[in-house]
C-alpha cells in the first residue's frame, strides 16, 4: 500500500557552523559535528555495485541539507547480481531509542538524481545484533518528485521482526532494485516519531531574549512559550541584518545555544523561530546583534569555567536538585558520583558569579534535604537513584548495593560546600551525613585497612573489589581516616591506601568474606573467609621524558592523577611516596611531551591530551581537551596556550553551550558526541584550583582533613 507524504521546499544552500549539541534520543541522525564523512556510519559494497565513501564512511553534504547545517549524501550504483549496505548507528551507546506503538519511522529525502522508485533503497532496522526485515522506501512514497526535499513515514509495524522489547541501535539501508545508473540521495532528520504528534499552530513569535558575544562565540537565549507542538528552535544568523542564513536547530530542553562564528572584533545578527512536529516554523524573534572581541586571558578562563559548568546547571534533576544520569527524557535517575562533581564546579560558579550564591545556595539545600531521606546502607549511598522517590536505582536483579566510591566524591563536594556556605541552614544536616557514613565497616574482617568498594545487605561483599593505589581511591581513603565516628586506623593510609590490589581468587571469596556487621557467619567456629590479592605498589620511581615522577603513569588517562586532587590540596604536601604538587607538574609536563612525540593528529605542541595509551587498539588517536585544560592547576601559561588552541582551531567541533566536548579524534575525523560530567568538572575545577586555589583550600580548611593532613603529610 502507498502511502502519502509531504513535500517541503526547504532546501538550503550555504557553508555554515556545523551543529554541536544534544538531541532526542529518538533521533537517529540531526548533524555531523565534523564534515567530510560520518563518524558513525559504515558503507559497504560488492565488486559489481558501488556506494560513494570516504574512508569506509558516508560523506557529508554541508551545501545541500533539511535541517542546518548538514545532510547524508547517498551516491550508489545498484548492478544486478551486486549489493551494497549503509549503516547508520546512533552515536551515543546510552541513548538508544526503544520502539513504542504506532511510532513511526521518519526521514527527509531529496532525490538528486532522475532515479526511478524502483532503485530507491531498502531500510531495515538493527537491534543488537539482529536485523529486522527490509521494508522498501518507494512503497511509502507517492507523488515521487526528484529534486525536493520529501518527508517519508515508515509504520515501524512494517518492520518484520522487530522486537518491541529491545532498543533500536541504527538502520541499514541496502540496495532493491537495479539499473546499473549512479544515484544521488540526500538524507536528514531520520528520527522515530509517533504518529500523531501534537499539532498546535505555531503563530506567535518567537522570543529570542539575549545575544551575548565572546572571542569567537555568541550565546544565545529565548523564552519558550508552554506549547506542546513546538520540537526545536532554529536559529538564524546574517552578517548585515538583511540577509539571514539557518545556523543550528535546538532541542526544546535545551536552554541555550552556542554559536561559533567565523571571526572575532565582528557584528553578527541573529533571529530564532519556533519549529513543530511537520518542520513548520513560527513567525520569527525579534532580531539582536552581537559583537564579538578578542579576550583577554582571564576573560577566556571565565568563558571557559562558565560553559563547563553549564554542563551541571542543566542538568539538575528537578526534584532532587542531584546531577541527572539522562538529560531531555522522563527518567529521574541520577547520579551519586556525579552530584559531588557538580557540588564543586557550583562552588566555582556562585564564587565567579556564573550564578548567584542564592540560586547555588538553594540548589544544596534541595541536594541534602533529598539525601537525608534517600536510601543508605550504613551511611553510604547507591551508585544511582531514583531523583522522585529516593530510592536506590539498581541492576536488572534489583539487588540493593551501595557504593563507597561514588559516596566518598558525593562527601568530598558537600564538605567543601560545608565550608563555602557554613552559616547555610542546611549545614549542621551535612554534618550529620557525612558522621553517618560507616568507613571501617567496608572491610573484611582480618583485613580492616583494605577499604571495599560495594556492599549489599542481600549478597554483601558479592563482587565488591579492593581499594587502594594512586587513582580517585585517595579520596575514599582520606575521607576514610578523617571520619569523626567510624575512621580506619591509621596504618590503613600505607597499607590499604599505599597499595593498589586485584583480586587473586574469584568475586564469590568476597561473597564469603567475613565481617560481625555485614556477612553471615557460616560457622560460629569457623575462621574468616579471606579474600587473596595480586599486590602493586603505590610509588613508580622513574623518569618519564626527562622527568622524574615518583607515583603516577603516562601509560594510564591524565584524569586518573586529577581525581585525587580535585579537593585535596597537594601543595606543599609530601607523604611517604610523594610531594604531589612537584609530582604532578613533571607528570602533567611528561604526559604532554609523551603525546607530542607520538603524534596526535595536529603539529601544533600545544593540542595534547590523548586518551588512549599508545599502543592500544584506538586507530582514532582520541585527543581530551580537558586533559590540557584541567592542566591549568600545574602548568598555566602552558595550558592556556592549550585552551587557546583548542577553541580557536577546533571550537567549531568542540566547544558547545556546555564547554569541550568529551575528546576529538583529528585523525579519524570523529568528536565525541556527548560530555561527560569528569571532564567537564575537571575543567571548570582544576582551572580555579589554578586561578585562586578555592576548592583547594575549602576541602583542606575542614577540621577532619587537617587532622589527616597532620598525621599522614609533612608540609613543606
Amino acid at each position: 500500500m502507498v502511502k502519502a507524504i509531504t513535500l517541503s521546499f526547504l532546501l538550503f544552500v550555504g557553508l555554515i557552523s556545523r551543529v554541536a549539541a544534544d538531541t532526542y534520543p529518538e533521533v537517529l541522525f540531526e548533524n555531523s559535528v565534523m564534515s567530510g564523512n560520518y563518524a558513525y556510519s559504515s558503507v559497504r559494497h560488492d565488486s559489481l555495485s558501488w556506494v560513494e565513501n570516504i574512508g569506509g564512511r558516508l560523506p557529508v553534504s554541508d551545501s545541500v541539507y533539511f535541517t542546518p547545517g548538514n545532510a547524508l549524501s547517498l551516491r550508489y550504483a545498484s548492478v544486478r547480481g551486486g549489493s551494497w549496505r549503509v549503516t547508520l548507528t546512533y552515536p551515543d551507546a546510552a541513548g538508544h531509542y526503544r520502539p513504542k506503538q504506532d511510532d513511526m519511522l521518519t526521514l527527509k529525502l531529496y532525490v538528486a538524481s532522475t532515479a526511478e522508485r524502483g532503485v530507491l533503497p531498502g531500510v531495515a532496522l538493527l537491534q543488537q545484533d539482529t536485523l529486522t526485515g527490509t521494508v522498501n522506501l518507494a512503497d511509502y512514497i507517492s507523488d515521487f518528485q526528484p529534486n525536493m526535499w520529501l518527508n517519508v513515514q515508515l509504520p515501524l509495524k512494517a518492520f518484520r521482526g522487530l522486537r518491541r522489547e529491545l532498543p533500536i541501535s541504527g538502520l541499514q539501508l541496502s540496495q532493491t532494485g537495479a539499473d546499473g545508473d549512479v544515484h544521488r540521495l540526500y538524507i536528514d532528520q531520520v528520527e522515530f516519531l509517533p504518529e500523531r504528534p501534537p499539532r498546535v499552530k505555531l503563530s506567535s513569535p518567537a522570543v529570542l531574549s539575549a545575544a551575548k558575544a565572546f572571542e569567537r562565540h555568541v550565546d544565545l537565549t529565548w523564552q519558550l512559550p508552554l506549547t506542546p507542538s513546538i520540537r526545536y528552535i532554529k536559529i538564524y544568523r546574517s552578517e548585515d541584518n538583511e540577509r539571514f542564513e539557518p545556523v543550528a536547530i535546538r532541542p526544546v530542553f535545551v536552554q541555550k545555544c552556542t554559536d561559533f562564528v567565523p571571526q572575532a572584533n565582528k557584528t553578527y545578527y541573529y533571529k530564532i523561530a519556533w519549529v513543530d512536529y511537520d518542520y513548520l516554523e513560527s513567525p520569527f524573534s525579534n532580531v539582536l546583534k552581537a559583537t564579538t572581541e578578542t579576550a583577554s586571558d582571564e576573560a577566556l578562563l571565565d568563558v571557559i569555567q562558565a560553559a563547563h559548568f553549564n554542563y551541571f546547571a542543566e542538568r539538575a534533576e528537578v526534584n532532587s536538585g542531584m546531577h541527572a544520569v539522562r538529560f531531555g527524557v522522563d527518567d529521574a535517575t541520577v547520579s551519586v558520583m556525579e552530584t559531588g562533581l557538580s557540588i564543586l564546579s557550583h562552588i566555582v560558579a556562585a564564587e565567579r558569579g556564573f550564578l548567584s550564591r542564592t540560586v547555588a545556595g538553594g540548589r544544596l539545600e534541595r541536594i541534602v534535604k533529598f539525601l537525608a531521606k534517600a536510601d543508605r546502607y550504613h551511611g553510604a549511598f547507591p551508585a544511582r537513584i531514583d531523583g522522585r522517590t529516593g530510592k536506590g536505582v539498581y541492576d536488572a536483579d534489583a539487588v540493593p548495593v551501595v557504593n563507597l566510591r561514588a559516596t566518598a566524591f558525593l562527601m568530598q563536594g558537600l564538605l567543601a560546600a560545608r565550608q563555602y556556605f557554613h552559616d547555610a541552614p542546611w549545614a549542621q544536616q551535612v554534618d550529620t551525613l557525612w558522621q553517618e557514613v560507616e568507613w571501617n565497616r567496608f572491610v573484611a574482617e582480618g583485613q580492616e585497612h583494605i577499604l571495599l568498594d560495594r556492599w549489599s545487605p542481600v549478597t554483601g561483599f558479592k563482587d565488591a573489589k579492593p581499594m587502594g593505589g594512586f587513582n580517585g581511591d585517595f579520596v575514599s581513603y582520606i575521607l576514610a581516616l578523617a571520619s569523626p565516628r567510624y575512621a580506619l586506623a591509621p596504618e590503613a593510609y600505607a597499607l590499604g591506601l599505599g597499595i593498589r590490589r586485584q583480586l587473586a581468587d574469584s568475586s564469590h571469596v568476597m561473597q564469603l568474606a567475613d565481617n560481625a556487621a555485614f556477612s553471615v557467619r557460616l560457622n560460629a567456629d569457623a575462621p574468616p573467609v579471606l579474600p587473596r590479592y595480586q599486590e602493586f605498589p603505590y610509588g613508580k620511581d622513574t623518569t618519564v621524558y626527562g622527568l622524574h615522577v615518583s607515583v603516577g603513569t603516562i601509560d594510564t588517562s591524565l584524569l586518573e592523577a586529577y581525581k585525587p586532587f580535585l579537593a585535596f590540596d597537594p601543595r606543599g604536601k609530601r607523604d611517604t611516596f610523594a610531594n604531589y604538587y612537584d609530582n604532578h607538574i613533571n607528570l602533567t609536563q611528561g604526559y604532554q611531551r609523551r603525546d607530542n612525540a607520538v603524534g596526535t593528529g595536529d603539529p601544533s605542541l600545544d593540542i595534547w591530551g590523548l586518551v588512549t595509551m599508545p599502543g592500544a587498539p584506538d586507530t582514532l588517536r582520541k585527543v581530551s581537551p580537558a586533559l590540557a585544560c584541567a592542566s591549568y592547576a600545574y602548568q598555566p601559561a602552558e595550558a592556556l596556550r592549550s585552551i587557546r588552541a583548542f577553541y580557536h582551531k577546533y571550537g567549531e567541533e568542540l566547544f558547545t553551550e556546555y564547554g569541550f566536548r568529551k575528546w576529538l579524534a583529528v585523525r579519524g575525523n570523529a568528536v565525541a558526541p556527548s560530555h561527560d560530567a569528569l571532564h567537564q568538572a575537571a575543567v571548570v575545577v582544576m582551572v580555579e584550583n589554578g586561578r585562586t586555589g578555592l576548592i583547594w583550600s575549602l576541602f583542606s580548611d575542614h577540621p577532619a582533613i587537617k587532622q589527616v593532613v597532620e598525621n599522614h603529610f609533612s608540609v613543606e
